[in-house]
């Protein structure tokens, strides 16, 4: 039997679980912080301090959030790289 849908490419992303990453500053923009959202939870991750200079490179797409998630919330993106693949697996029929 041939499976008529074999030959379909599915888009993964458009099953993608939903992650935000975004950089504070203080009032004098001398300390920064980085805060992600995984999932629509309305709390979100704790907040991690880091530098200026990765707040900078952050806002202006020199590290791409992918990247950047995955450097400050590892545990987080290897549960959505996970659930990424489980889903992958179920549409595909593995």
């Amino acid at each position: 039997m041939v499976d008529p849908l074999s030959d379909l490419s599915i888009e993964v992303e458009s099953y993608d679980i939903k992650h935000e990453a975004y950089v504070y500053f203080d009032t004098s923009g001398r300390r920064c912080w980085t805060k992600a959202w995984f999932n629509g939870r309305e709390k979100g991750e704790n907040a991690i301090e880091i530098t200026r200079l990765q707040a900078i490179k952050f806002i202006n797409d020199e590290i791409s959030e992918e990247d950047w998630l995955s450097r400050f919330y590892p545990k987080q993106m290897t549960v959505y790289h996970k659930a990424i693949e489980q889903a992958r697996q179920q549409l595909l029929g593995f």
